[in-house]
């Protein structure tokens, strides 16, 4: 007889959604961008031990998301969580507060594929050219690449990825190897070293990088034992990928020394990780990891401007947005219309840091990702409250109790602690561009239009069929 079940087949291993969630992690990125990041402007050597803390209460947070994975409808967005256990006008806040941490974020994106790319071209080819003129092509790119809605091979990420993590390998084995002259110290992971300087920004930046991680979600209907599978599988990925960002960034610190890390990385935090290359491998693995930086640079600009433009068609086909912004193009059907909104707004902020003279680095990427880092701690608190609303109306029918609504309760209190540090250490993020130190209040703005407009499909209870 033949096969009638539409249902997706349960073939997925811990393994498979395993290798997906670390694919997005952009591990290069993580320690070249927000690892020297957060040791200047954060808490110095122990930015390492930053990273293992994301990475516990990331854990925590996952516990929960994937006890409620699979009864909510379009698992992969937090606002349909939050709305399925705090109602629409909850899940209308978070449906614009997400869209506005992926908007700011392909901004950043954008001039760290600028900056990036001009210590690249310079570094090997000698040509300088303008972080300005590299973005306002990237810009270009992103947009042709989102209007055909052409994705990245998952062969071409997986490649790009393997290569992140054998280069930062390379690294960590010669600086960690016997004989070589590194300062190994345990004074990254010391309690008092950890949360000196500003802790606030160090646990930001380590905070950012686990971005997308819960994407693990969606595989649930095709995971072989459902939640347990994907739950393992989240689990793990978190765990590998803050213990691989903290050593990564552990061998940086101790290629330079604990107690002179912080003037290593103030002479240019941008360099700082191909200085520990060239200090303790040869200078191809310089030149490879400045190349696959861009990449990974690139490939993150791509995924983050096709997931806001995704936000936007999805938002205007639930009546949260107008309707022609969720409009398919008749020959690609692309969501053209939102990809191309998404463009332009992200072409018109880049534009505004560029008069301004912004530095790309230390202002356009900190700001940005760290107004993204605020909203994403607060989406994460709200959906770990949400996990407990529905545990407690739904508790012995979904398999769940009070261990889960006590998991889900420290979540959201060490959510909301973190989102509190970022917020009171914001300032240290905007450089010369002091009025951006306003920008935290776009947050609220966005979450109370949200709730104002959230659409008809919006409402409590929604639940997969």
């Amino acid at each position: 007889m033949a096969q009638t079940d539409l249902s997706p087949r349960r073939s997925l291993r811990s393994i498979d959604i395993f290798f997906m969630v670390v694919a997005a992690a952009a591990p290069l990125a993580a320690v070249v961008g927000n690892g020297a990041l957060g040791t200047l402007l954060g808490n110095g050597p122990g930015m390492p031990g930053a990273y293992l803390i994301a990475g516990l209460v990331l854990i925590l947070f996952a516990l929960g998301f994937v006890k409620m994975s699979p009864h909510v409808k379009g698992g992969g967005a937090f606002y349909a969580y939050i709305r399925h256990g705090l109602g629409g006008r909850a899940g209308g806040a978070a449906a614009y507060v997400a869209l506005l941490v992926y908007i700011v974020m392909v901004v950043g994106s954008v001039a760290g594929v600028g900056f990036f790319c001009n210590i690249f071209l310079l570094e090997t080819f000698g040509i300088d050219v303008s972080w300005k003129v590299i973005a306002a092509v990237c810009l270009l790119v992103t947009g042709l690449v989102g209007y055909r809605e052409i994705t990245l091979g998952a062969k071409l990420l997986a490649v790009l990825l393997s290569l992140e993590v054998l280069v930062l390998l390379v690294l960590i084995v010669a600086v960690f190897s016997p004989g070589s002259d590194a300062t190994v110290s345990v004074v990254s992971f010391a309690p008092s070293t950890v949360f000196s300087g500003n802790f606030g920004v160090a646990i930001m930046f380590a905070f950012v990088s686990f971005l997308g991680f819960e994407s693990a979600a969606i595989y649930s209907e095709e995971a072989q034992d459902g939640p347990r599978t994907v739950s393992r599988a989240l689990i793990s990925a978190v765990l590998f990928i803050a213990v691989f960002y903290a050593v990564a960034m552990w061998s940086v610190i101790s290629a330079f020394g604990p107690d002179k890390v912080m003037e290593a990385a103030g002479e240019n935090p941008g360099t700082l990780v191909y200085r520990a290359f060239a200090q303790y491998t040869p200078a191809i693995f310089v030149t490879i990891a400045e190349a696959l930086m861009v990449t990974s640079a690139l490939a993150a600009t791509i995924a983050l401007h096709n997931a806001a433009a995704r936000y936007v068609f999805a938002l205007a086909r639930e009546g949260m947005l107008p309707a022609g912004f969720g409009k398919l193009h008749a020959r690609l059907q692309s969501p053209h219309v939102a990809s191309l909104t998404v463009t332009i707004i992200t072409a018109v902020m880049v534009a505004a840091f560029a008069l301004g003279n912004a530095d790309p680095l230390m202002t356009v990427l900190s700001s940005t990702f760290g107004l993204a880092a605020l909203g994403i701690a607060l989406l994460q608190a709200v959906t770990s409250a949400s996990v407990m609303a529905f545990v407690s109306r739904q508790g012995s029918a979904v398999g769940a109790g009070a261990k889960d609504i006590v998991i889900a309760l420290v979540a959201t209190v060490c959510l909301i602690a973190i989102a509190l540090l970022i917020l009171l250490n914001y300032a240290v993020l905007t450089g010369e561009l002091g009025a951006l130190d306003y920008a935290p209040w776009l947050i609220p703005l966005a979450a109370v239009l949200g709730a104002l407009v959230h659409g008809p499909g919006m409402g409590r209870g929604e639940s997969r069929r």
